[in-house]
């Protein structure tokens, strides 16, 4: 293929015959349980590949929100003509091709019918173009004469798998099967030669079901290629090539496929050439090294990171666009194959709450970078900068629908460009918390639209339009953690620039929210446990529009009879018999204590109705090591085992067998509590190890007569067909990990745990640690504070005083680092459930010296 040049771009086949059955049957995309994945990673390349089941699947271009393949195979028939062999059904295995990498070795094969297919899988740094090195060997003392082999190949450019065309190009070297949609374009081409059969090259370009190459060896029932058509136009297609594998007598035959895109024919053409015109080994080199640069800068967590944290980071890795930054949840659509053109988003979106999730993982993990270019990306790109549109899903007239200034959408396209229209209040806050992480280089240029997000929280929350499972309206546990967390984030910002009043108002929302979360959404007349837990939301609207104490509040609180109707299905119930896991990020985003009784009593509930017991191999003895999303969850295959339509019965997430770790991590305070959960998070992913978004459960029925079945021929604990690997669960086996090392919460936000008493932040130099307890009777509602004149007392404004924890009342005790070797003023004062301000009974200011080293308690009674 030498030198290879387009001879004539539109010149006709030899044959001009224009396919038969057009438009074709229905499109359907490809299976969202894949077996490999990746990118050139640091390259202008912009392929992204996915696998399925030992063959090229999806294939995303030029942007990760875009599919433009459904799948790339061979198909195997004897020379006989006695049977074809579809490569995808066969038995298969896929590896990475070394631990460190995201290229890949598919092996597939019929062992009955005495033939195997190897292939080496990578993207060529320097092309827009997906390379496989494949070897095709007959086995058993058969020869290569003894088979004929086929290359399928199924265009579904430019997201959409109808209004395709397909044609056959003459080329100086042979010819090419070349598709195009809009404008995107693809062309395959491999390094041997179309098989000739009276003088016409057999490739064939066809609508499927009706005249593609699959129905014309296999549908047809004659086991032949019969079909050599040069186009099929504007429809569902499909392209198929007979290669001509060389002398009949060698037992085996290895050569290239190389797939090229471009925005036209010719484009994605002269990139396939030129890539299959290059030294592909040096490729392939290439793009290892990338990969192998790439994991030597990652942590290794004190020598713990295992193969599966380097894969969990390079997966991450690969999801990052390279236009912008931005990471998609999945790269995938979920229930693929019977999924159409009309589900245009599957999870190749951006979520800005999963893109937090695991944006922060690939922190934890050691690729500050990524995280930063993240942060670019949703304060530049995704955060909404002008009001338009009545309410969610009510925006006549505004062209990217429904927005407000400083809002981030639910999800969007890699270019900003919102999908959905719901409101998600901890989408708005984790890009804060992300920011703030990544420590003031990165948050305080950001200030002025760090400013505008954290605005909208004050004004909009604590009640979101959606949790976190983007269901229901009301007050979640999950998305008010994510709230008081971002607030208070964003105070800290504030004052690094200046902005105390700011400073002032979002640490008063984020106290008041903190004191009341439990009044909001903790149920004491359940019917679960003790009947006292966190409910999954409670369904009641906001009491006012203002930014006022009593506009925050719920109009029904969580022990009023309320009714939730569960989306997908799940019907309607009351909301005090609806639970989920959303609780533990009060204790993840530093906002409760891992052992305050609201939380501690939720966790039964949560073990005994979500959890089950896996019989996994090998898996550490635990009462519960995998959890539902929530009781009454549609989201899932039937129990029948037919894909999600809109209904169906939601399995078992990973995410929470994670999470679950994490916190036992807290509430023991050892990194050895998280080791049994960690073990078990393994063994849910799949062989190639990813971790899905559901695996099958134990049929059970739970409270309520919701029955959840898993049907014959599926294991509980193996992936469901709903998303693998998600990436949110590829980022909690990283911060699992992470938070093993540490023996704590890794990303717990230091500044959120140590306001609300449930974390020591560590002094920085010059500073010295104080110990606070004070005894103070108070009535309920109201909240004690101390400040005085330092920084981190609030210097007298009551709004950034230090609110003390009354967890041990009447004491109430925090701890601070001051300033070390300097004498301070200080008082007590208490908020009362209105927000007014109440001094300490005491004639002039209390004192305090603190240590010019080692740290300072102080023990004080306050009257009032």
């Amino acid at each position: 293929m030498l030198g290879l040049l387009i001879a004539s771009l539109f010149n006709p086949f030899a044959r001009a015959d224009e396919a038969f059955g057009s438009p074709g049957q229905a499109p359907v995309r490809g299976p969202a349980a894949k077996s490999f994945l990746g990118t050139a990673v640091g390259s202008s390349s912009r392929v992204y590949f996915t696998g399925y089941r030992g063959i090229v699947s999806e294939v995303y271009y030029p942007v990760l929100d875009t599919p433009e393949s459904v799948d790339l195979q061979f198909l195997v028939s004897d020379a006989g003509k006695t049977f074809v062999d579809e490569e995808k059904r066969q038995a298969y295995s896929a590896s990475q091709s070394d631990s460190r990498t995201m290229s890949w070795l598919a092996s597939t094969g019929n062992a009955g019918h005495n033939w195997q297919i190897s292939k080496r899988i990578f993207t060529d740094p320097s092309h827009d173009a997906l390379v496989q090195r494949v070897t095709f060997t007959a086995l058993n003392g058969r020869t290569v004469g003894d088979f004929n082999l086929y290359l399928l190949f199924k265009p579904y450019l430019d997201n959409a798998g109808s209004g395709n065309s397909a044609q056959t190009v003459a080329t100086a070297g042979g010819y090419a099967l070349a598709a195009s949609h809009n404008s995107r374009a693809s062309a395959l081409l491999a390094s041997l030669q179309w098989k000739v059969v009276n003088g016409q090259s057999m490739v064939s370009n066809g609508f499927v079901g009706h005249s593609d190459g699959w129905t014309d060896l296999i549908g047809s029932g004659d086991n032949a290629m019969n079909w050599s058509y040069s186009s099929a136009t504007n429809g569902n297609v499909a392209q198929m090539g007979w290669l001509d594998l060389g002398d009949p007598a060698a037992a085996s035959v290895s050569f290239d496929v190389v797939l090229g895109f471009g925005a036209s024919q010719g484009d994605a053409l002269n990139t396939a050439a030129a890539s299959l015109d290059s030294d592909l080994t040096a490729a392939q080199q290439q793009y290892d090294n990338g990969w192998h640069n790439y994991a030597a800068g990652l942590s290794g967590q004190g020598g713990l990171a295992d193969d599966r944290y380097y894969l969990a980071a390079m997966t991450l890795k690969t999801m990052q666009d390279k236009s912008n930054g931005a990471m998609v949840a999945g790269i995938g659509t979920p229930w693929g194959e019977t999924q159409g053109d009309a589900n245009q988003g599957g999870y190749h979106l951006v979520w800005p709450r999963d893109l937090f999730k695991f944006a922060n993982a690939l922190y934890t993990a050691g690729d500050s970078a990524s995280a930063t270019t993240v942060v670019g990306y949703l304060f530049n790109t995704l955060q909404q900068t002008s009001n338009c549109g009545t309410a969610e899903y009510n925006a006549a007239g505004c062209a990217a629908g429904y927005s407000r200034i400083g809002r981030f959408p639910q999800n969007a396209w890699v270019s900003g460009w919102p999908y959905w229209q719901g409101t998600q209040m901890d989408e708005q806050a984790m890009p804060i918390l992300l920011a703030w992480r990544l420590g003031p280089a990165v948050s305080n240029p950001l200030w002025p639209k760090i400013k505008l997000t954290a605005d909208y929280i004050v004004a909009t929350g604590p009640w979101s339009y959606q949790e976190r499972w983007e269901e229901n309206s009301g007050y979640s546990p999950s998305t008010i953690a994510a709230e008081i967390a971002g607030l208070v984030a964003a105070a800290d910002i504030a004052r690094n620039n200046g902005d105390d009043a700011s400073a002032g108002r979002y640490l008063s929302a984020a106290d008041y929210w903190q004191e009341n979360v439990a009044a909001w959404t903790y149920t004491s007349s359940g019917s679960f446990g003790n009947g006292s837990y966190y409910l999954r939301i409670n369904p009641a609207a906001r009491a006012g529009a203002g930014a006022d104490r009593a506009s925050f509040a719920p109009q029904s609180g969580p022990d009023t009879p309320q009714t939730l109707t569960i989306k997908n299905g799940g019907g309607s119930h009351d909301a005090r018999r609806v639970v989920d896991g959303g609780f533990l990020e009060l204790v993840r985003m530093g906002v409760k204590s891992a052992n305050d009784p609201t939380i501690a009593n939720t966790i039964g509930v949560f073990d005994s109705v979500l959890g089950q017991s896996l019989a996994l191999p090998g898996a550490p003895a635990l009462p519960a090591n995998a959890w539902f999303r929530y009781n009454f969850d549609g989201y899932g295959e039937h129990n029948d085992g037919n894909d999600f339509d809109g209904s169906g019965a939601g399995r078992l997430w990973p995410i929470f067998t994670a999470e679950r770790g994490i916190y036992e991590i807290a509430r023991q305070r050892a990194g050895s509590a998280g080791q049994p959960y960690f073990a078990t998070l393994r063994l849910l992913a799949t062989p190639e190890g990813m971790l899905p978004e559901q695996v099958w459960s134990n049929s059970a029925t739970l409270p309520d007569g919701w029955a959840v079945t898993t049907p014959a021929g599926y294991q509980a604990g193996a992936p469901t067909k709903s998303m693998a690997p998600l990436n949110w669960a590829m980022g909690e086996y990283i911060s699992l990990l992470a938070s093993i090392h540490a023996g704590r919460i890794v990303d717990i936000p230091q500044v959120v745990c140590a306001r609300y008493h449930n974390c020591a932040a560590a002094p920085n130099a010059g500073e010295a640690p104080v110990s606070i307890s004070v005894n103070a009777a108070t009535q309920w509602g109201q909240q004690v504070y101390i400040t005085g004149n330092a920084r981190a007392l609030g210097n007298w404004n009551t709004d950034l005083g230090l609110p003390v924890d009354p967890a041990n009342y009447p004491l109430w005790q925090n701890s601070v680092n001051l300033p070390a070797g300097q004498r301070i003023a200080y008082k007590y004062y208490r908020k009362n459930a209105d927000g007014s301000v109440s001094w300490e009974n005491l004639s002039g200011n209390r004192s305090m010296a603190t240590p010019a080293s080692g740290g300072l308690s102080l023990n004080d009674q306050v009257s009032w």
